[in-house]
């Protein structure tokens, strides 16, 4: 659980770090018009790369995003949700603002908010932005883990994997996808096991006998 947390508040972290970035970037661009002057970052975060083939994002929406964070990061959810959905409103067509929405939306407690949210984010980043989506893909499957939803959740984990193979400069992390897969096998085996002792309690209440001796519990070590 512990490596679980710490893997998803360095997913966050780094997003809100690249808002910062983004906005700076952006703001020396601005400054820098007519000089002929481009600034450029290959190492650039999900705030950045989200803006590859979509179209630069207005100094509104870059605006939005940070005020977003800045709510996020003192603990004022619904005051980061307003200002990511008023991002959201300002370009509907940049997968950022659904992520960091999602986000918000998961740390005020409404996961079906947050999972509409990150499955939108899915649709608008994508090939043309890696990076934003394998965080995306990252929160999606720790989401289904949260609901308990283990196949789903196993699932989640491997196409995370692929996406992971597939853009190995995506800042993706191959190792926790594949120790949560490995967590999800045991937790599957223990809801088993649970679940053949809560039938034979079920079974054997009234002074009745359990005689299904092939669903008996596994021994104890």
């Amino acid at each position: 659980m512990r490596n679980r947390s710490v893997a998803l508040l360095v997913v966050f972290v780094s997003a809100l770090a690249g808002a910062s970035l983004l906005v700076e970037s952006s703001s020396l661009a601005d400054g820098n018009k007519g000089s002929g002057k481009k600034k450029h970052d290959d190492s650039s975060s999900a705030e950045e790369s989200a803006t590859s083939g979509k179209g630069a994002p207005s100094v509104e929406y870059r605006k939005a995003c940070e005020a977003g964070n800045a709510k996020y990061a003192a603990r004022d959810f619904s005051g980061a949700i307003e200002q990511y959905r008023k991002a959201i409103e300002l370009n509907p067509k940049q997968g950022l603002g659904f992520y960091l929405l999602g986000e918000a939306e998961l740390a005020a407690g409404s996961l079906t908010e947050a999972e509409a949210a990150w499955n939108r984010a899915a649709l608008e980043s994508g090939e043309q932005d890696p990076a934003l989506h394998a965080r995306v893909l990252f929160v999606q499957a720790d989401l289904k883990e949260r609901q308990l939803k283990w196949d789903e959740a196993r699932a989640a984990w491997q196409v995370y994997l692929d996406w992971a193979t597939r853009f190995p400069n995506a800042n993706a992390f191959p190792s926790s996808g594949q120790s949560r897969q490995q967590v999800i096998d045991s937790m599957k085996k223990q809801d088993k096991a649970y679940e053949i002792v809560r039938q034979r309690i079920e079974e054997t209440k009234d002074g009745k006998t359990f005689t299904d001796l092939s669903k008996s519990p596994p021994a104890a070590r």
